[in-house]
């Protein structure tokens, strides 16, 4: 017998990394080509602890804000060139399906970039309403600006909708956005 689950909600707003993907392999790759041409000594669970901020705000926290200009695309580079190692995690594209034919609307709310983002939801087969990458007009997370941004294209209230995260900042975000 086959069960539905109904949302009471308009719009399910999902991070990217950690919720649908694994990026966890890809990461360290990325952050271990990094320490190898930089001689960056940070660990990368030191880097870790930090994901879901802007890369950028991340290598401040960590004191390399100095060697942001070299790491970055270093670190993007590397990330492209292994995007095998990160996989969607299991469900995932079920349960969008499941959420979709509810006639619910699907947003991206990640501090990925949008050029590896794009490469990333690519994989996916069903269409996201809103896709929110860091940019220079809002602050990144824990502020609430993109997620606010996002409902206001998905046009639903942020009583109406339902953020999944899986880090601090994602919390912070929701709450500060009234999600």
């Amino acid at each position: 017998m086959k069960h539905t689950i109904s949302l009471p909600k308009r719009a399910v707003i999902f991070d990217l990394d950690g919720v649908l993907l694994n990026s966890r392999p890809n990461m360290e790759r990325a952050w271990q080509d990094v320490q190898d041409s930089l001689s960056v000594t940070v660990s990368f669970e030191d880097y870790f602890k930090n994901i879901g901020r802007p890369f950028r705000e991340i290598l401040e926290i960590l004191g390399l804000q100095d060697q942001s200009d070299e790491i970055e695309p270093i670190y993007s580079q590397s990330s492209k060139e292994n995007f095998h190692l990160a996989t969607i995690y299991p469900c995932v594209v079920e349960s969008l399906h499941k959420i979709q034919d509810q006639r619910i609307k699907l947003g991206i709310v990640t501090s990925k970039d949008e050029e590896r983002t794009n490469i990333i939801l690519n994989q996916f087969p069903v269409k996201f309403s809103s896709i929110q990458t860091p940019n220079s007009n809002f602050r990144g997370k824990p502020a609430p600006d993109h997620l606010l941004v996002a409902i206001a294209e998905l046009n639903v209230d942020p009583t109406d909708s339902l953020y999944v995260g899986d880090a601090e900042v994602d919390a912070r975000a929701a709450l500060r956005a009234g999600i």
